[in-house]
């Protein structure tokens, strides 16, 4: 049974300053680089879903937030697989989001890209990401914080983590993106009602 749950974002402070980055070059994370081109390109795909959806609204600026938050933050998740030895397999990613559609959208695929666009600016080609990113980030839990269930201290102890991996895997922000906290990763509860919060929809109405 589904129990509705609020879910709070979870979020690590990291300063990200902009140095070190290169025309062109929107975030790096250790030796990845994201290019302006990438955010670009998720930016476009989602302006086209969202418009293609009756009373859908494209706001470029939240996107392009979103973008590159996303982006980046895949990349700092595959680094944290990578060094934790954790494997997640597309079946695992299909998995759980086939569970979610099954569960939440009465197995209507269209429905749940749908709303994942709209409520959390997230555009079809990225879904898997971040579901892929929420499992790394569960298995972090899961070693990092065994039974903990408290978001706090979750959020703490995910805070500690980060601050340790970013010494070995520095990251970086462009400044023409602004200055600003990134990684809003959603907590575990054990129902799916928190995907799209996860996925970046935020629980705060938006400014006109």
């Amino acid at each position: 049974s589904m129990r509705t749950r609020s879910v709070q974002a979870l979020v690590a402070t990291l300063l990200l300053a902009g140095c070190g980055t290169q025309a062109g070059v929107a975030s790096t994370v250790g030796d990845t680089q994201i290019s302006d081109g990438q955010v670009g390109d998720v930016v476009q795909e989602l302006q086209t879903q969202v418009q293609a959806i009756p009373g859908g609204q494209f706001d470029e600026k939240a996107a392009t937030k979103q973008a590159i938050t996303s982006l980046t933050r895949h990349a700092i998740l595959d680094g944290v697989a990578a060094k934790e030895g954790f494997t997640v397999t597309q079946g695992d990613v299909d998995s759980f989001l086939n569970g979610i559609i099954s569960e939440q959208y009465k197995g209507d695929r269209v429905a749940f890209e749908s709303a994942i666009a709209t409520q959390s600016a997230i555009p079809a080609s990225q879904i898997s990401l971040a579901a892929r990113d929420q499992l790394v980030y569960n298995k972090l839990m899961e070693k990092i914080a065994p039974g903990v269930t408290d978001q706090t201290q979750m959020s703490t102890a995910f805070s500690t983590y980060l601050g340790g991996f970013e010494k070995t895997t520095p990251v970086t922000i462009s400044p023409r993106y602004g200055t600003w906290n990134v990684f809003a990763l959603g907590p575990t509860p054990d129902d799916l009602s928190f995907v799209p919060a996860v996925l970046g929809a935020g629980s705060g109405s938006t400014a006109p």
